[in-house]
């Protein structure tokens, strides 16, 4: 396709559209727009301008086209899934806000009551709040999402027994004493076992709530 003139391209970048050539070695990056055609009641390329080419990964701006742009600059032009999209002038999330801790996190149940019956057992206080339940714990909670009753927008994955978490407890028991005592009460058991968490070393237990999400309760060593 033959390349037009600078002065085809978009005066604000915001609003350009960007694709990629594709030859047998090398990839181009170029900034078209297309227009339509009412005869053949499709689109048609009105341009296509040469950007620059794919390298290591990264789209590396050709010096025509920064000239056409003097606000642009190398990185403003990035690749998301496979595509080249402008960046430039964007803030990067991150420097937006702070993240400060866990509020709470969602699980899919099939079976609410026994959920409910399992977590009162671990001594977590459980509400219903309308379509789910929220499991209290001290500076979070757990939603409990009934399945077939999902509250928008959910995981793409939102199913019983997908989740695998760990909870830190205060004890002066021992971690097999533990362990026992769940085991009596026919909860399957895994351990205990050495892990290294985010405070370091502790011994784990592991639990299957009864929807088999994986429970993993640790204890760090008192110093």
């Amino acid at each position: 396709m033959e390349e037009r003139v600078s002065a085809e391209s978009v005066t604000d970048l915001r609003t350009a559209k960007f694709g990629i050539q594709k030859t047998r070695t090398s990839q181009y990056v170029f900034e078209y727009k297309n227009i339509w055609d009412p005869v053949k009641k499709r689109s048609k390329p009105l341009y296509r301008i040469s950007v620059g080419k794919v390298i290591g990964g990264e789209v590396v701006i050709k010096d025509e086209y920064l000239q056409m742009h003097p606000e642009l600059k190398q990185g403003d032009i990035v690749l998301q899934e496979g595509k080249p999209i402008y960046i430039g002038g964007c803030s990067v999330p991150s420097e937006l806000f702070e993240i400060l801790e866990l509020d709470h996190f969602c699980l899919t149940t099939a079976q609410p009551e026994a959920m409910v019956s399992f977590y009162r057992l671990l001594g977590l206080p459980v509400r219903k709040d309308g379509e789910r339940y929220e499991i209290e714990f001290p500076h979070f909670k757990i939603n409990l999402h009934v399945i077939g009753h999902p509250l928008l927008p959910e995981a793409k994955v939102a199913v019983p027994g997908t989740g695998d978490f760990c909870l830190e407890i205060q004890t002066d028991s021992d971690s097999c004493e533990i362990a026992e005592a769940f085991r009596k009460l026919d909860v399957p058991v895994e351990g205990p076992v050495i892990r290294h968490g985010r405070k370091g070393e502790m011994t784990s237990v592991y639990l299957r709530d009864p929807d088999q999400n994986l429970v993993e309760l640790a204890v760090y060593p008192k110093h």
